[in-house]
């Protein structure tokens, strides 16, 4: 019987580290370079460049009158970059309500599947909550 209970616990053990996720699925040279997103939540023009070794990244959008620029760096591991940004918005309306920010802490989340990218964003000012999906690597 003794034996019987170690055979299910090995197997079972087995079982459960062949069904773990193993960390990210892509090298940070996949998604490395620029990317242009379809129109999502309200944005348009969508795009990104992603630094060589993923040290940091250029975000830019549009909303309604605004156009958003941020750009940024910080350090890499595991599908995420942790750092710091700065960004300009420009208004065209006739109001002309234009911004900008420095040293905002931010949390960049890489995901690609299926050659697309997305990327999930959480920390401070313009980019906090903003994720955008279904990146299309634009080659050089």
């Amino acid at each position: 019987m003794k034996r019987l209970i170690v055979l299910v616990a090995i197997i079972a053990s087995l079982a459960l580290v062949v069904g773990c996720d193993e960390g990210i699925s892509f090298s940070v040279t996949d998604i490395e370079g620029n990317w242009n997103f379809p129109d999502q939540g309200g944005y348009t023009e969508i795009t990104a460049y992603v630094l060589t070794d993923a040290t940091g990244a250029d975000i830019g959008w549009e909303e309604g009158t605004y156009s958003y620029w941020c750009w940024g760096g910080g350090t890499y591991a595991d599908g995420m970059i942790t750092g710091m940004y700065d960004y300009n918005r420009v208004d065209s309306s006739p109001a002309d309500d234009d911004a900008s920010g420095l040293n905002l802490p931010i949390t960049i989340t890489f995901t690609l599947d299926n050659s697309k990218l997305s990327i999930s964003c959480s920390g401070s000012g313009p980019l906090n909550g903003k994720t955008f999906t279904q990146g299309v690597f634009q080659p050089i």
